[in-house]
């Protein structure tokens, strides 16, 4: 097996795990009637959002690392470097990194947490998660 073969099978094993990240952090949002006070299905839900952004960070460090863009300080600048090489647009770069400082905040600072961006993230924000994992996906389909 070569190695876009290699990459290509851990991005889409990465990318259906993210999938179901959203979906159950999805899932835990919506089953609760009053999420802001069911603290078990927001641990949950941020859980879930938290693996998700990790396997898209993941993802977007075994592209840089097999294109041999440079090596990340850090997921921010990850993204930012996919951004240069054109692999997303600046808008998803932003978002992305937008969603990794949501990401340090769940995980460094829970009890700052704002409930009503986690719902909102949840909601919409996750959408570019999941537009990142498909294109990465089809980056590596058709580099086979």
């Amino acid at each position: 097996m070569n190695s876009k073969q290699v990459l290509a099978d851990a991005i889409a094993q990465k990318a259906v795990r993210l999938e179901r990240c959203v979906a159950r952090a999805r899932e835990e949002l919506n089953a609760s009637t009053d999420f802001r006070h069911d603290h078990t299905r927001q641990d949950a839900a941020i859980l879930n959002v938290q693996r998700a952004c990790e396997l898209a960070i993941d993802m977007g460090n075994m592209v840089i690392a097999h294109e041999a863009w440079g090596l990340p300080q850090g997921a921010r600048e990850m993204f930012a470097i996919l951004a240069r090489q054109g692999l997303i647009d600046d808008a998803m770069s932003t978002g992305l990194q937008n969603m990794v400082g949501f990401r340090n905040v769940a995980v460094h600072e829970y009890d700052v947490l704002d409930l009503g961006i986690a719902e909102r993230v949840i909601r919409h924000e996750l959408d570019a998660l999941l537009r990142f994992a498909g294109l990465l996906m089809q980056r590596c389909l058709n580099n086979r």
